[in-house]
Order: structure tokens, then C-alpha cells, then sequence
């Protein structure tokens, strides 16, 4: 096992790091020794199925369009991409593992035997169901409703 968060000093080494795991979470930050680094690092131990990253590069920085002091949340299976803006703000390590369990899985998952063993074994502590027939005609509008609501109330229920 590595220590975590790994440094990734440029570019390309980040996009590696990003594309190598299905969720990536990277800490932009502009001194790696400051409180929100630490804060990033105990986050890390508290996660360790996820691969978290560091970078103190301004040109990493600029590449992602982030400022310093970001936490970034990368899901490769469907290029999302959520940041955590920790500029003058309280973020702990906390906060931090929160916004990364909120975030890991898709707000809505179709329930099949390949995806239970997941959502199941999520450390998120409340799931909502919907039971709903995928061939009716109103599938479709049911679902997109759906899915708004699950983004509207993301972290409430």
C-alpha cells in the first residue's frame, strides 16, 4: 500500500492518476504543509479504498481550473467531476469525507445484481428507493424527475 495522498507534481502524472480508478479525489493546494492539507491527508486515511492525490502545482492548478485550496472528486464511468471549494470556509477532514462519500456514487443507480453488491456496501447510511416499471411509457419522465430530486436534495434525506 502507498501513502497516501500521492504528490502529483505535473500534468500528465495527474491525468494518470485521474484515469487510473473508477473515483479519484485530488487536493489542489498552493502549500502542501498548510492546515487544508492536513485536513486532505487525514480525509485520505479515512478513505482508503479511494485513491486521493496531491498537487501544489500552479500549472496543474490552471489545467483543472481550480484555485488553491480544492478538493476535486473525478468519476471516470461518467466523466463527473465535483469540487469542494475550501477557500474561506471551515473544512475539516469531516467535511471533507462527507462531500467524498456524497459524492463517489451516482445520485441514481438502477438496482440490478451487478450494481447491489455496491450500493448495499455504500458507507452512505440512507438510500432512497424507487420501484418503478422501465417498460411504461412514463418511465423515462419518471425517471428525470427523479434524478432532480435526488440532486436537489443531495446530503438532506
Amino acid at each position: 500500500t502507498s501513502e497516501k495522498p500521492i504528490l502529483l507534481n505535473n500534468i500528465e502524472d495527474t491525468e494518470a492518476f485521474i484515469s487510473g480508478a473508477e473515483v479519484a479525489v485530488v487536493g489542489f493546494f498552493q502549500e502542501p504543509e498548510s492546515p487544508e492539507a492536513s485536513q486532505f491527508g487525514l480525509a485520505a486515511g479515512r478513505i482508503p479504498e479511494v485513491p486521493f492525490g496531491l498537487s501544489t502545482s500552479p500549472t496543474v492548478l490552471n489545467h483543472y481550473g481550480v484555485a488553491a485550496n480544492t478538493v476535486t472528486l473525478f468519476r471516470r464511468v461518467d466523466n463527473d467531476r465535483r469540487d469542494l471549494d475550501m477557500n474561506g470556509k471551515d473544512v475539516d477532514a469531516e467535511k471533507m469525507t462527507r462531500f467524498i462519500r456524497m459524492n463517489e456514487l451516482h445520485l441514481v443507480t438502477e438496482y440490478n445484481p451487478v450494481t447491489a453488491i455496491g450500493v448495499m456496501q455504500s458507507l452512505l447510511e440512507l438510500h432512497l428507493l424507487l420501484i418503478t416499471d422501465k417498460m411504461s411509457p412514463k418511465h423515462p419522465e419518471r425517471m428525470r424527475r427523479y434524478r432532480s430530486a435526488a440532486e436537489l436534495f443531495k446530503g438532506q434525506v
